[in-house]
């Protein structure tokens, strides 16, 4: 007979087999508990992340038009301005409404250009991020612990000659959680392994600590105009992380299953 693993007795590894399955068990029950809460808020979460940059790339493009437009509208309300003071002499009513229109069209663009910067300034500030990021890594990093304890045990309960223990009365629910952990490892590739670190909890630390990069010392509320591009490029890329994440941990649940 095969020497018992950990040179343990077999009546001590069926102990600690049998208490490592059910352990296993537990953290199962508890991982597929913190899914249900959970998962759904998780998504609306990667989705806000997603607007954020959505809406930054969308006022960027509007801006730029509104830019064009202004300076378009600017050069016609000035040419209109100079050409009724030109013809006020004969038609001075016309020349005043020419006038007055220009005016308006001068003012409604430089309107439309403070808009734009209020919204801007609505769309993406400081602490509304943070309060994203901070919500997402309080839901996510229970489920990355737990799944780590699960493979963790997993592992260690497939090392076990499971034939073996099974002849030396192991029990039955113990068993069963050997060959879904030999399940679960096996089918398991290299981009789950990899997701099954807290890699959620690693990815909104890198991207707290670039927040001063994107935003003014001065009013940190304040996205700097100069990196709002970028700011952009990097919410959505954090977005696509968080997303394959969770996608894994969803994969890995029905695995569990």
């Amino acid at each position: 007979m095969a020497p018992s693993l950990y040179g343990l007795s077999m009546e001590e590894e069926i102990r600690t087999f049998n208490q490592r399955a059910l352990n296993l068990k537990k953290a199962l029950r508890l991982y597929t508990l913190l899914m249900m809460k959970r998962s759904e808020r998780l998504r609306d979460l990667i989705a806000e992340f997603r607007s954020i940059s959505h809406n930054l790339d969308k006022m960027q493009k509007k801006t730029k038009t509104m830019g064009i437009a202004g300076g378009t509208t600017g050069a016609v309300g000035g040419v209109t301005a100079v050409l009724g003071i030109a013809l006020a002499p004969v038609t001075m009513g016309t020349s005043l409404i020419a006038t007055a229109v220009g005016a308006g069209m001068v003012a409604s663009a430089g309107g439309m250009g403070a808009h734009t910067a209020k919204a801007n300034k609505k769309i993406v500030g400081r602490m509304a991020v943070e309060k994203l990021v901070y919500e997402y890594k309080d839901k996510i990093v229970d489920l990355g612990h737990c799944l780590d304890f699960i493979l963790s045990e997993m592992n260690e309960l497939r090392r076990h000659d499971i034939p073996r223990l099974q002849r030396a009365g192991a029990q039955t629910d113990a068993l069963k959680m050997a060959h879904l952990s030999q399940f679960v490892i096996k089918n398991l590739d290299n981009a789950g392994k990899a997701f099954a670190g807290m890699l959620s909890e690693r990815l909104l630390q890198a991207f707290a600590k670039e927040m001063d990069l994107y935003f003014s010392e001065k009013n940190c509320e304040k996205l700097k105009k100069s990196r709002e591009s970028k700011f952009s490029g990097r919410v959505r890329l954090l977005a696509e992380n968080l997303q394959d994440e969770l996608d894994q941990m969803n994969r890995m649940w029905e695995m569990f299953s």
